[in-house]
């Protein structure tokens, strides 16, 4: 008989992602990105992933598109 189990989630995942800024955190993490490089991505800067991540702010309707496409779908 095989045992399967998944992987922990990455320390500081959220695990019950609720928001954009959570949902990108969770794919940040699970592909190793830094804050910096995800910015890159959604051509936005390093800060505003941070203040996405921390629920200081919400993306606008714009950058909400730009992590659709990158998530590959619409997490709300």
């Amino acid at each position: 008989m095989d045992l399967i189990a998944s992987a922990p989630p990455k320390k500081g995942c959220p695990l019950k992602p609720s928001t954009y800024g959570d949902f990108l955190k969770q794919a940040r993490l699970k592909y190793s990105l830094t804050r910096f490089e995800m910015g890159m991505e959604l051509e936005v800067y390093e800060s505003t992933i941070d203040k996405w991540e921390r629920g200081a702010t919400e993306p606008n309707i714009k950058n909400k598109q730009k992590i659709i496409q990158f998530l590959g779908y619409d997490p709300m």
